[in-house]
């Protein structure tokens, strides 16, 4: 009987041989990925700010760059490190969310991140926020908001929302009518419940990290008080004007206007259309009664019954359709007088008058037809 022993088996060796090969090339695979992150640095999409895109930023208004300096960014228990960075997309506060992701878990942040709420601004890259968010550096003393001239109480609710400070639903409620604003005389003739349209003035404010929705209110009706002296309540007197009618014209001459410069002739067409009793027929109380934003709306839309469509009711809407700046505010008070009933706005924005509805057709047909 032959006594050999069997040699061992090549195969457990070829197979460790194959495992170690796969484990380097995993490796080398995330070696690659965290290269190409890396590479990513380069191009701007960590180390540089994404610039002003996103919800945070669509205020429908050229210079939205004025309109949010400041965002509260709040960061949740255990929430994860995916989450985080597809938010910062959402805001416009970075451009890519894998660049985020890979890049934190290369440098082991998804295990550092900390809950709570972090001030950041636009001009941040995408780095120093989450280098922010690992370091637990969540507590601000004020956040800087702006309000553009024109916006209504809902806009500004969502924008409140959008940067972190307060919910849409909360900022809404506390933007009614109630005894707690019956100090300010403006408001005096106010019923409870009436949404404080026109009266939040707008503005660039510091809100405070203790701040509450009611404070936040009464800052914004304190400014319109102390900016509508008792001389332009007088001078709206001496026209036959309220502050309420006032504030509701000059609202709509806001958002007439292709600009503060042609404020004064818009304010002066509208004041000549309710001295002669013709309705105002203002887009933009049409789009505010039916929650749009068109620049031309249909027979369909201007044929709706509704308060607020002067299309179809005379007069003034019951109410303003927006905050106006002072420049409204002036320019309503004091129009410029002349004889034009009608004003349209070329592609361009300027104004263009008219006397007659025959002279506004042809102009209709040169500018816009």
């Amino acid at each position: 009987m032959n006594d050999r022993r069997r040699s061992p088996s090549p195969r457990p060796i070829v197979r460790l041989v194959a495992v170690l090969a796969l484990s380097g090339v995993i490796v080398l695979v995330v070696a690659i990925v965290a290269a190409v992150a890396a590479a990513h640095l380069t191009s701007g999409l960590l180390f540089q700010p994404a610039g002003l895109s996103g919800p945070v930023f669509d205020a429908e208004r050229d210079d939205v760059d004025a309109v949010v300096s400041e965002i509260v960014f709040e960061i949740r228990p255990n929430q994860t490190l995916r989450t985080i960075s597809r938010n910062m997309v959402d805001l416009g506060l970075a451009r890519n969310a894998l660049v985020i992701e890979v890049y934190g878990r290369f440098r082991e942040y998804d295990r550092r991140l900390q809950a709570g709420r972090y001030l950041v601004t636009p001009t941040m890259a995408p780095v120093e926020i989450i280098e922010k968010i690992i370091a637990g550096d969540a507590v601000f003393d004020e956040l800087t908001i702006t309000i553009p001239e024109g916006w209504t109480v809902v806009q500004i609710a969502d924008h409140l929302d959008r940067v972190g400070l307060f919910t849409a639903d909360r900022f809404l409620e506390a933007a009614l009518m109630q005894d707690a604003y019956r100090d300010f005389a403006l408001l005096s003739d106010l019923p409870d419940g009436k949404i404080l349209d026109g009266y939040l003035f707008p503005d660039t404010y510091r809100i405070f990290a203790d701040s509450t929705p009611e404070s936040v209110v009464r800052r914004m009706l304190s400014n319109l008080h102390a900016r509508f002296t008792a001389g332009m309540l007088a001078q709206a007197a001496e026209r036959g004007m309220s502050a309420h009618e006032v504030l509701t014209l000059a609202s709509i001459v806001q958002a007439e206007a292709g600009g503060a410069y042609q404020m004064a002739d818009v304010a002066g067409v509208f004041s000549n259309r309710l001295r002669d009793r013709i309705r105002l027929e203002s887009d933009a109380t049409v789009n505010y009664a039916l929650g749009t934003s068109k620049r031309q709306p249909t027979f369909a839309d201007v044929a709706v019954q509704h308060p607020y469509n002067t299309y179809q009711n005379f007069g003034l809407p019951p109410g303003p359709i927006g905050s106006p700046g002072m420049d409204a505010i002036r320019a309503t008070i004091a129009p410029n007088v002349h004889d034009f009933f009608f004003f349209l706005h070329p592609p361009d924005r300027r104004i263009v008058l008219s006397r007659t509805f025959a002279e506004h057709l042809q102009n209709k047909a040169r500018y816009l037809d």
